[in-house]
């Protein structure tokens, strides 16, 4: 049984400082390096400020930006370790989003969580069905190669620049992306037949 767990922990300090009157900033992916987090991130507003959160953000569009940066967070670590679907940062904290396998992955993750912060709160468990056409993880490199431009014509991204992004092999994106699509092709003319 898959549950998706929204969860609202305190703000990691390096993200604390973040304008948010001029843009939004979600957390769409995390990978642990050595001691540092390397998170990716979507960055919706004023290009100026996105310069300001990273180093060389990648326009997508006229107002939305995706870029890495490196965060040094234990919270980062632990979060890490479950299938991110989501991470909102607001003013007053960072609103989760995970796919877990079952209640026991739930309690492994909160006991985890203890161990850094007190102050999280769990906001909503929803268990969710499998009939899913494809996976979490499929869905989420599906979901950020769309708004990073990769589907468009001309693409704005190549899968080489969009792997890097991601911190992946240009061959396991393309795997992830074909698996992905077959699946998804192959439910919409399996629908169309009945």
């Amino acid at each position: 049984m898959l549950l998706y767990a929204v969860i609202k922990t305190p703000s990691i300090k390096q993200l604390s400082d973040i304008n948010l009157s001029k843009v939004s900033v979600n957390i769409l992916d995390i990978r642990v390096e050595k001691d540092k987090g390397k998170i990716l991130m979507e960055i919706k507003g004023d290009e100026k400020v996105a310069k300001e959160i990273c180093e060389e953000p990648l326009k997508v569009s006229r107002f939305k930006f995706i870029c890495t940066s490196y965060i040094q967070s234990d919270l980062l670590y632990i979060l890490s370790q479950y299938i991110l679907m989501n991470g909102a940062i607001l003013n007053d904290g960072i609103i989760w989003t995970l796919i877990l396998n079952d209640y026991t992955e739930l309690k492994q993750l909160l006991n985890s969580l203890l161990t850094v912060t007190k102050e999280f709160k769990v906001l909503k468990v929803i268990k969710a069905e499998r009939r899913d056409t494809i996976t979490a993880r499929q869905e989420q490199i599906l979901r950020i190669a769309l708004e990073a431009g990769f589907f468009d014509y001309p693409r704005r991204i190549g899968l080489k620049e969009l792997a890097k992004k991601l911190n992946m092999s240009p061959s396991n994106l393309s795997e992830i992306i074909r698996r992905a699509e077959k699946n998804l092709i192959t439910a919409y003319f399996r629908e169309k037949e009945i």
